[in-house]
């Protein structure tokens, strides 16, 4: 019973964590438990019938600060909040969470920032293998849009 209150506590704290970082900016921490929030993740995601995205970086990457900088910009912000739970994994230089990161086939092996697609039951839906983001500060807020809304048109309806 204490178990299960920690754990709605613990959903809710990550759940209001997540909406301030819409307005406050997304951040890597390299303390945080990736296995931990990518539950809570799941989980949320379940309850609110939206997918989970999860974002491999660091904070020393200027490619991963800007990505998650255009993450709190419309219309990429509109698009992410509507559809999806955000979780971050930092990734350190390659010497944290890699085999956390591992779960999800090679995602940072070609760069960073990298993400992952997944479905609310764990499903994993895209993985950005090749590098797909790590020249994020060169993306236009409105391309990543596009980019995300491509991927959303993709998955079938939750």
């Amino acid at each position: 019973m204490l178990q299960k209150y920690l754990n709605n506590c613990f959903a809710i704290f990550l759940l209001s964590f997540s909406m301030t970082a819409w307005t406050e900016g997304y951040k890597f921490d390299t303390e945080a438990d990736p296995t931990q929030h990518y539950n809570a993740a799941l989980s949320s995601a379940n309850e609110q019938g939206k997918l989970v995205l999860v974002v491999f970086g660091s904070e020393w990457c200027p490619d991963c600060r800007s990505l998650n900088q255009k993450m709190t910009q419309s219309p990429l912000r509109d698009t992410l909040e509507n559809s999806f739970v955000v979780t971050h994994v930092d990734i350190g230089n390659w010497d944290l969470n890699m085999a956390f990161a591992a779960n999800f086939g090679e995602p940072v092996a070609k760069g960073i920032p990298s993400i992952a697609i997944v479905e609310p039951e764990g499903k994993i839906l895209y993985v950005s293998e090749a590098g797909e983001f790590a020249s994020a500060r060169s993306s236009g807020i409105d391309s990543l849009d596009d980019w995300f809304q491509a991927k959303l048109a993709e998955v079938p309806e939750l």
